[in-house]
């Protein structure tokens, strides 16, 4: 019973995964926790998350450039779509230099402590 309602309260459909193999709570039974991520430090987190967002970026960043080079084909005059299209690319083009800047920070910091 008490497996059906944290698996219902986790949305999990298969308890014995989410206790892992089924230790139940209370026991004593150690219940061993899996590592999704694959890393085993601090920095190897940071590294993977930092990955990530470039990897987000990308697209994003050319979809927003898109979008800016839009609104100036557009403005056709309009002197506000002609700003709003400017100050799209601009604002694509800072972030994706701070997460550029993230990444040096990460590896300025695995450089000085030697991780």
């Amino acid at each position: 019973m008490k497996k059906l309602f944290f698996s219902a309260l986790l949305g999990v459909s298969n308890v014995g995964v989410a206790l892992a193999d089924g230790g139940p709570i209370g026991t004593g039974i150690p219940v061993q926790l899996q590592n999704p991520l694959g890393s085993q430090s601090f920095a190897d987190v940071v590294t993977a998350i930092w990955g990530a967002l470039f990897t987000l970026s990308i697209p994003i960043v050319s979809i927003m450039v898109m979008v800016g080079g839009y609104y100036i084909l557009t403005a056709a005059g309009n002197e506000e779509n002609l700003r709003k299209g400017r100050q799209t690319i601009t604002y694509a083009a800072i972030g994706f230099a701070v997460i550029l800047l993230a990444g040096g920070v990460v590896t300025l910091v695995r450089s000085l402590f030697g991780i």
